[in-house]
């Protein structure tokens, strides 16, 4: 097969195009490669600009400082008193988290597994005294579940299922602290 004069010029123009592009896609490959700490470096920033302006609308948000953040955690009343304080791991809460009142008392400690609700749940009132208490399974509330009054009475107590009360319990006894 021969070309003419005008189809010798586009092969031409294809073929330096195609080098043109398989040179300067080598460039930005190795541009890239230079970039990706930069890049990295102003996600968390955004990351942590986007978190901050949450917890400026939702004071009670807990969110990690960027996604893929793991180790402790710690919010702070502006009086300095802890807020919140747990442990992420990639990104998502993980084992015990405590929250205090403004007093420093604590509000609440709830079991994690991998940002799921999986064990004891324990609220409390501002006096100290338990509110109520009971465990999740898999981010559901499951077993026996008791609330108490700020007395420390038993108000109720239940047995749940998969996040159905199962069987309805009697108690009128107080609580022993």
């Amino acid at each position: 097969m021969r070309l003419n004069g005008k189809s010798k010029k586009l092969w031409i123009a294809v073929v330096t195009v195609l080098v043109l592009t398989a040179c300067s896609t080598e460039e930005k490959k190795e541009l890239t490669e230079q970039q990706k700490k930069e890049a990295a470096a102003i996600r968390k920033q955004r990351q942590r600009a986007y978190s901050d302006s949450m917890k400026q609308s939702n004071p009670m948000l807990i969110m990690p400082p960027d996604s893929e953040y793991t180790g402790d955690y710690i919010d702070k009343y502006p009086s300095g008193i802890i807020k919140f304080k747990g442990f992420f791991r990639f990104g998502q809460r993980h084992g015990d988290w405590f929250s205090f009142y403004p007093t420093g008392i604590k509000w609440s400690e709830l079991t994690f597994d991998n940002g799921i609700k999986s064990g004891k749940n324990i609220a409390y009132y501002q006096n100290g005294k338990i509110r109520y208490e009971g465990y999740y399974k898999s981010d559901i509330q499951d077993s026996l579940w008791t609330y108490y009054d700020t007395t420390g009475a038993v108000l109720e107590s239940f047995i749940l299922r998969k996040g159905i009360i199962a069987k309805k319990l009697v108690e009128a006894t107080q609580k022993k602290n």
